[in-house]
């Protein structure tokens, strides 16, 4: 089979065996995959992962290495956080934190960019007929979004502002508006980006490039502030941002990175204003719950995907990704 692999420092198509699945595991041709800014992360180091890349997929079950056959030549996506299925962790539905995990195409365990790739049976969650090829293979990004939204309920009196126009931005737009929030505000620095920000729910856009967004969100808000702040840009302006633009007793889920701790962090000005701000990425039933929304939502995430390649081209893409950023939201792979 082909496979997209990242090994000695060097991102290279091969030819690779298609794989026999472990006991309790089920072998799945993949049709679409997804890919994440992870993927470009790992070619630079991250995690000191070698193997095959990716992990957002839709493909279809051919093989299953257990006494259950449900999910036999069913299309699925996966649950990427892979546990022990023993460890306190586990045990609580809490797999993410599984000290013995692999994850998907980024630690321990092959990914998805290959014609075939194998999963632990009961991660394996079965697409319905009415969600499309690309709407299975953006489940993956959306439970991670959806995690920002834990515990969190909206009315149509409620303002949220995302920060962020990729991927994980969008999807938490989408989400906002599903979930009930009355006012949902995009912050980005590019017009195209925040157009395509409409079509998946934004009420309101912000251009961080062309007005001061604190001053903005403060504005449309009397002076209070936003009721709750998406951020998922990775810039650490932006959360300093965020923390004077939401309102006292406001929420600020941060899903990025910023692969350095923060200096002159505004600590006294979080607690005095009782700002809870939280971390969030994703968890065990996710997918599951996302599916459930794309099921039922009217309005299409589709809009984010901006660019087509197919499996044969994507070592190229990847390889040239720079020279689509100011363009590209989700990048979907076809085989």
């Amino acid at each position: 089979m082909k496979a997209l692999e990242f090994r000695n420092n060097k991102l290279v198509l091969t030819e690779l065996a298609i794989p026999e699945p472990p006991k309790g595991e089920a072998l799945i041709k993949v049709s679409k995959v997804g890919i994440c800014n992870t993927d470009i992360e790992i070619t630079k180091g991250y995690m000191g992962f070698e193997g095959v890349l990716g992990h957002e997929f839709v493909g279809t079950v051919e093989k299953i290495n257990s006494n259950d056959q449900t999910l036999l030549g069913k299309r699925v996506v996966g649950e990427i956080n892979c546990g022990c299925g023993e460890c306190e962790s586990c045990r609580k539905g809490l797999e993410r934190h599984c000290t013995n995990r692999t994850v998907l195409g980024i630690f321990g365990r092959n990914g998805c960019f290959a014609e075939y790739m194998y999963m632990p049976e009961h991660h394996v969650y079965h697409m319905p007929d009415n969600i499309s090829y690309d709407e299975a293979a953006l489940i993956e990004p959306a439970s991670i979004a959806y995690d920002a939204f834990r515990n969190v309920s909206f009315t149509k009196d409620s303002t949220v502002a995302v920060v962020g126009t990729g991927a994980i931005g969008m999807i938490s737009v989408w989400l906002a508006k599903y979930l009930g929030a009355g006012n949902v505000i995009m912050v980005g620095r590019r017009d195209k980006k925040l157009e395509i920000a409409k079509m998946v729910g934004a009420d309101t856009v912000v251009n961080s490039q062309k007005t001061d967004s604190c001053s903005a969100l403060k504005e449309m808000t009397a002076g209070k502030g936003v009721d709750m702040i998406i951020e998922t840009s990775g810039s650490a302006a932006a959360l300093m941002d965020s923390i004077y633009s939401v309102k006292k007793d406001g929420c600020i889920s941060v899903i990025s990175f910023y692969e350095k701790n923060l200096e002159d962090f505004p600590i006294d000005y979080l607690v005095l204003h009782c700002i809870n701000l939280r971390g969030a990425a994703g968890r065990f039933g996710n997918p599951s719950a996302v599916c459930d929304i794309i099921s039922k939502n009217p309005v299409k995430l589709t809009p984010v995907i901006t660019h087509r390649v197919k499996f044969d081209d994507c070592l190229d893409f990847i390889k040239n990704i720079e020279k689509y950023n100011t363009g590209k939201i989700k990048v979907m792979v076809e085989f």
